[in-house]
């Protein structure tokens, strides 16, 4: 599942940023059918106005990753936790790969310093200010006021988690103490002083906050408390009674609070799939060894790493194109995107991910 949310935020962004104009019949047809499909995908999907599908599907697995195992500990050794710890295995977890990402959109920064190219994307995703690239690379991005570009804008969405990871111990002993009620209503509390803000903050930055986001990394938890100590069982009719739900309310006019009615049905959309993909797991165990399923659990694998790198690798292929009279092709666009960023995130895998977290967890 966080290959295949991994998979869906790129593939999405290749397709949209691959901005280069076709030529001629085939490249045509070629730009169109991507379109197509992104175009149902978002309506199958997308939250109106709202946050990108997988983006909150991240959050929620998250939230059952991380929480999961202190479930289970909860109910073997009760709320006793070395936070010291956990706080050292969170960091060796995201930071090296975050600053890795991070370097790598100040390269797209300095590169249209250097030589700048008449390109909206490039331009709006190349601007940064000193504090704002100090945010970013300081892991504080979460707190900004403002939105943070500085060539790798999907970091931002890392930033919140970092909040949310901090903030963990105080959702931990609250959990420990059955209060999963209370933490509910916190996380819809946060959702609702979202909208009393949004005439007053940036909506890109309020809407993509931790005030709106903790909200599924709480689905998330909650799901791993049902499966582990509540024995829930999901049917699959259950998530397509609620997917049809979401695309009813798809229908409705949007407005800022709908919008987030939207998210949050999508939003248990996502925790049934995360609460019901491991019971399906083990009723296909023999899937395991199918090729499509080793896809999967191999881009889950770099899914991180793919997240953090695959905006400013994009953003980088298109600069050089761009910057090269004679190298303007919409396949080359498309495939040098595809191809560079996959290649990067592996290196940053294999270089980075598991020397820092990997092998220490291993051990």
């Amino acid at each position: 599942m966080r290959g295949i949310c991994a998979l869906t935020v790129f593939l999405s962004h290749v397709v949209l940023w691959s901005n280069l104009a076709p030529r001629g019949v085939i490249e045509s047809w070629l730009q169109r059918g991507l379109t197509t499909i992104y175009e149902v995908f978002t309506v199958l999907t997308w939250p109106t106005g709202g946050q990108h599908p997988a983006v909150i599907c991240f959050f929620v697995l998250s939230g059952f990753c991380v929480h999961g195992p202190f479930e289970s500990r909860i109910t073997r050794d009760g709320p006793a936790v070395a936070w010291g710890t956990y706080f050292v295995r969170r960091t060796r977890r995201i930071m090296p790969v975050y600053w890795a990402g991070g370097l790598l959109g100040l390269l797209v920064v300095m590169a249209m310093r250097w030589r700048p190219v008449a390109d909206q994307l490039l331009m709006l995703h190349s601007a940064a200010t000193p504090a704002q690239m100090a945010a970013r690379l300081g892991g504080y991005g979460g707190l900004w006021h403002q939105e943070i570009f500085a060539g790798n804008y999907t970091l931002g969405t890392v930033a919140v988690e970092i909040l949310i990871y901090l903030a963990y111990p105080l959702f931990f002993l609250a959990a420990a103490a059955g209060r999963w009620r209370l933490l509910g209503g916190i996380a819809l509390g946060l959702q609702l002083l979202a909208l009393a803000l949004q005439p007053f903050v940036n909506p890109y930055v309020l809407f993509s906050s931790v005030l709106v986001m903790a909200f599924f990394w709480y689905l998330g938890a909650l799901a791993a408390h049902g499966r582990q100590t509540l024995g829930w069982q999901v049917s699959g009719w259950w998530i397509v009674a609620t997917w049809a739900l979401f695309l009813g309310l798809k229908a409705i006019p949007h407005f800022y609070g709908l919008n987030m009615v939207k998210q949050a049905v999508w939003g248990v959309v996502c925790m049934q799939l995360v609460a019901w993909l491991p019971d399906w797991e083990k009723r296909h165990e023999a899937s395991r060894v199918r090729g499509w399923a080793r896809l999967l659990r191999w881009s889950g694998e770099i899914s991180y790493p793919l997240y953090a790198v695959h905006t400013p690798m994009i953003l980088l292929v298109n600069w050089a194109m761009l910057a090269t009279a004679d190298s303007r092709s919409y396949p080359g666009q498309l495939a040098l995107n595809l191809v560079g960023s996959v290649a990067v995130a592996v290196a940053v895998h294999r270089g980075i991910e598991k020397r820092f977290y990997r092998q220490r967890a291993v051990s």
